[in-house]
């Protein structure tokens, strides 16, 4: 069964390889966009930025200085996607709910609330560009933990972001309750959050529960990671079918009504043979 949707892969691909592979590609999180290119004809959706001068963008920030920044920060960079016509979906970062990095010096706590609230801000701007929304469903952050066993993680201690969990991310989306706000479903996150379980059994229904909606989700970041070692802590970004995700959760993405970005370059050559292996599945 084919993709729905061309298949797209990282602009670092190349304009000759896109058209030859008949692939589209996604705008880098740190790319201008004010600025077209030779690229921008391949360009279906962008990433939103979500680092400025190493401070992460918590538009759900209690710090209401943070927020205000944050939410104008992402409504100026929505503003200059017309310079890219063939955009049509922005993937979004969800924001903080605690993140204690030493870079961090504002925006450290988030509200479930005012994120919703930040959402909609950001969605109905975007909608005015006839742009729609896709929340992606965030890693899991092992980096002050990468040793530990699962049951003596305090997690009231770890960086945190919204949406880490099929339920909360899921619930997102249901709240904000906007036409043109949805879901991006990244399954090496998947992976990350399953690692939070120590039963192998645990990892493979929970990462599959992320498909429990799946009209909700409307754009993909498709790379393959580790379930079943540590290994699978780290947000892997391996080439489909080079790590140990459950296939069945391969099958299921490649029949949604999604677009699928393969958020990974490891060389040309990998990169075909990972487009004959989906196109096996």
């Amino acid at each position: 069964m084919p993709v729905k949707y061309n298949l797209s892969a990282p602009t670092e691909v190349g304009i000759h390889d896109l058209s030859r592979l008949n692939l589209t590609a996604e705008m880098h999180a740190t790319t201008d966009p004010a600025k077209s290119s030779i690229l921008s004809g391949k360009l279906i959706s962008a990433h939103a930025p979500y680092v400025k001068n190493g401070l992460r963008l918590n538009y759900a920030a209690k710090d209401i200085e943070h927020r205000t920044y944050a939410i104008s920060y992402l409504k100026t960079y929505i503003s200059k996607l017309p310079a890219h016509p063939t955009i049509k979906q922005i993937n979004l970062h969800p924001p903080q709910k605690q993140w204690f990095d030493e870079t961090q010096i504002s925006g450290k706590y988030g509200d479930y609330e005012l994120m919703i609230k930040a959402i909609q801000e950001i969605a109905i701007f975007a909608n005015k560009f006839e742009l729609e929304i896709v929340i992606e469903n965030m890693n899991a952050s092992f980096t002050r933990a990468e040793t530990l066993d699962e049951n003596s993680i305090d997690w009231n201690q770890m960086n945190i972001s919204f949406g880490d969990s099929p339920e909360e991310w899921i619930k997102i989306c249901e709240d904000v309750n906007l036409d043109n706000v949805f879901l991006c479903l990244d399954s090496s996150h998947t992976c990350t959050y399953a690692h939070k379980f120590k039963d192998d059994n645990t990892r493979t229904k929970r990462v599959m529960d992320f498909l429990k909606r799946p009209e909700l989700i409307r754009h993909v970041h498709w790379s393959d990671n580790y379930l079943y070692d540590n290994r699978g802590r780290k947000d892997s970004h391996l080439s489909v079918g080079k790590g140990t995700l459950p296939t069945k959760l391969h099958q299921q993405i490649k029949k949604l009504d999604a677009t699928i970005l393969l958020e990974h370059f490891h060389g040309i050559s990998e990169l075909e043979e990972e487009l004959e292996y989906i196109n096996q599945l």
